[in-house]
């Protein structure tokens, strides 16, 4: 039975409809979506290097591997990057909870660095939203890079209001 079929039977659980945000995220970080042409990106080293690995609304996953220009004079990459990719994820993650478009920007980031981070080793950012007040149109979120290897490299939190905040 196809999976059509299986979908189309009397008291089966129809699947939620994707929202505006989770759509869009998806279509901005695939391979040649409008978040890897940004200039932003494009001069941080990120639209080749930021990978989408997993987006549901409230979560996201991102994959991304430095390369050697971003690192300092002792080799380890600059923790600057690191926010960054917190800012770029957590962005992206507030942005699956959206059922139209909005402005909106991060207002507080806060990073701890806990483990050097080396040039040439992907590492992973997964990032959730911890709060989301309707009234106030605002999200609490944090995320976390890790190395395949290695435990937690930093961790970050913030808060994005949206445009229609007040």
């Amino acid at each position: 039975m196809t999976e059509a079929a299986i979908r189309a039977m009397p008291g089966t659980a129809q699947p939620e409809p994707e929202s505006w945000g989770l759509i869009a995220v998806r279509q901005a970080l695939a391979a040649e979506g409008r978040s890897r042409r940004l200039p932003f990106m494009k001069t941080a080293g990120l639209s080749d290097t930021l990978e989408l690995i997993r987006a549901e609304p409230g979560l996201l996953r991102l994959k991304w591997t430095a390369e050697a220009p971003l690192d300092s004079y002792d080799g380890i990459i600059q923790g600057g990057m690191l926010a960054v990719i917190a800012d770029v994820a957590q962005g992206h993650t507030f942005s699956t909870l959206l059922d139209a478009p909005c402005g909106f920007s991060t207002v507080d980031l806060s990073t701890r660095y806990i483990r050097r981070s080396l040039p040439g080793r992907p590492m992973r950012s997964n990032a959730g939203s911890l709060r989301k007040r309707a009234r106030q149109h605002s999200l609490k979120r944090t995320s976390e890079m890790r190395t395949a290897s290695s435990p937690r490299t930093s961790s970050a939190a913030g808060a994005s209001p949206t445009a229609n905040s007040s």
